[in-house]
């Protein structure tokens, strides 16, 4: 009888445990249906509501870390924003910001942040608030109808990770190397981009070892393709590229060389298959 009763009141003790741990870790679609938890949701997702303006209850999840708010039409953030100080991620894709409030800058564990496809943004203007996120890593600006990319912008320092594709501009400014944690850089579908004229700089960030300039229309790899000398994954998926330069064989990093969706001939690969590590990966064609 004992046994049975200590079982019983270990499963009763057990089930608020489980049942906020579940609720922790459940990713709600609903601020109505998440409302009653407010203080133990660490996900909402929010998108495709048709949104034009946050609703004042958002601002009462206390524990909140994850939030999606991509395809809606804000045009701007409250300066409630910053009392969701536990967000690491948030994306705000899809939507129609042109600034953010002084007040973002006081999420202070932001990891990661999806600010893409907001056409109208004004990139300039957004630099102060970015650079004062202390643990910002990952930064999305693609498809943001940016023609030219600011010297300023390299005071958002922390980063590792940047996306900058599907945007108009056409080099990146001499101070990229002083983003000196970047790790993967994407520059893919930007017809805009001269990569013969951005090498320079690019090899200057030290830490850089993945880089993806996919979809741009390139019909050759320039000759200076081996200052890349820190590269190890080189993405140059679904170009014009029917052959590469004798140069390549420089990169000595280079672990892959991702050529799929390119004109280049059997035996070019085969060639330079031989000339390269044979420790080097090169992919013809998509998994």
């Amino acid at each position: 009888m004992k046994v049975i009763l200590l079982v019983t009141i270990i499963a009763i003790w057990a089930q608020p445990a489980a049942s906020q741990m579940s609720i922790t870790n459940r990713q709600f679609a609903s601020l109505q249906e998440a409302y009653p938890h407010k203080h133990e949701v660490t996900w909402i997702d929010l998108s495709k509501k048709g949104m034009k303006k946050l609703p004042d209850s958002l601002f009462e999840f206390s524990q909140l870390q994850y939030l999606d708010l991509s395809k809606n039409e804000l045009t701007e953030l409250p300066s409630a924003i910053a009392r969701l100080s536990k967000l690491k991620y948030l994306v705000l894709s899809y939507n129609q910001l042109t600034l953010l409030p002084v007040e973002f800058s006081n999420l202070r564990v932001l990891q990661t942040l999806y600010l893409d496809h907001n056409p109208d943004i004004v990139l300039e203007g957004c630099i102060d608030v970015l650079a004062n996120l202390p643990s910002l890593k990952v930064l999305s600006l693609a498809g943001d109808n940016i023609s030219v990319i600011p010297p300023t912008f390299t005071r958002i320092k922390r980063l590792e990770s940047l996306e900058l594709s599907e945007n108009k501009f056409s080099k990146l400014p001499e101070t990229m190397p002083r983003l000196k944690h970047l790790k993967v850089l994407y520059i893919n579908n930007d017809a805009y981009f001269n990569l013969e004229q951005n090498i320079k700089v690019i090899s200057k960030i030290k830490k850089l070892n993945e880089a993806h300039f996919e979809y741009n229309d390139l019909e050759a790899l320039p000759n200076n393709i081996n200052e890349l000398t820190q590269v190890q994954y080189l993405f140059l998926v679904g170009n014009k590229i029917h052959d590469l330069p004798e140069e390549i064989t420089g990169m000595k990093n280079l672990k892959l060389l991702d050529l799929s969706d390119n004109p280049v001939p059997p035996a070019i690969y085969e060639d330079y298959h031989r000339q390269l590590d044979p420790r080097v990966v090169i992919k013809l064609k998509k998994d």
